[in-house]
């Protein structure tokens, strides 16, 4: 089992155009034995967190599973952008279809979500590319470095994770997401 640890640190210093802080963190993939396999930064917005839909807050800290969805936030590009329904649809579980066929959801992103608590996979919390606490609404971003504002190189540091993910089976992770000061 891989586990991608998000340990939050802070909230930016300066809010975006938006006006919205971002929460930053450390992301680190580890292997079943504890291996660092990857190191990136994380990125979240900057509000209190919460399990309510609808809202524009950040996700509680607990442990969540993967699992690939359709959607239209901004995911990886090289096979994850613009998929053909054939070749994702048997990866993406069937309740989901309809996000492709009926919505035109055309990208393919991983989304979280807890056994424990089931509705909060309504919510449809991505891992995704994200600069500021503007670019998501509870979603979580990863990135190649931080500024004062948010997270840089995200397209590449999402790149590389969902390439992991996809060559070592989404069933094989978890995502734990730590709170600041933990």
């Amino acid at each position: 089992m891989f586990k991608l640890i998000i340990q939050r640190t802070r909230i930016s210093t300066l809010a975006d155009a938006k006006g919205e802080k971002t929460t930053i963190g450390n992301a680190t993939l580890l292997d079943s034995e504890g291996k660092v396999l990857f190191k990136w930064f994380s990125g979240e917005n900057g509000s209190q967190s919460s399990d309510e839909r609808g809202k524009d807050h950040r996700i509680m800290p607990r442990t969540y599973k993967l699992k690939w969805n359709f959607t239209k936030t901004a995911v990886a590009k090289n096979g994850f952008r613009n998929v053909d329904f054939q070749t994702w649809k048997d990866k993406v579980e069937p309740k989901y279809h309809e996000r492709y066929t009926k919505w035109g959801f055309k990208n393919v992103g991983l989304l979280l979500y807890t056994p424990a608590l089931p509705s909060f996979e309504s919510r449809c919390i991505f891992i995704h590319i994200m600069n500021t606490g503007k670019d998501v609404e509870g979603c979580v971003g990863l990135g190649k470095g931080s500024n004062n504002t948010g997270i840089v190189d995200s397209t590449t540091a999402i790149q590389e994770f969902y390439d992991f993910v996809k060559k070592n089976g989404v069933e094989n992770f978890e995502v734990q997401i730590n709170e600041i000061g933990n």
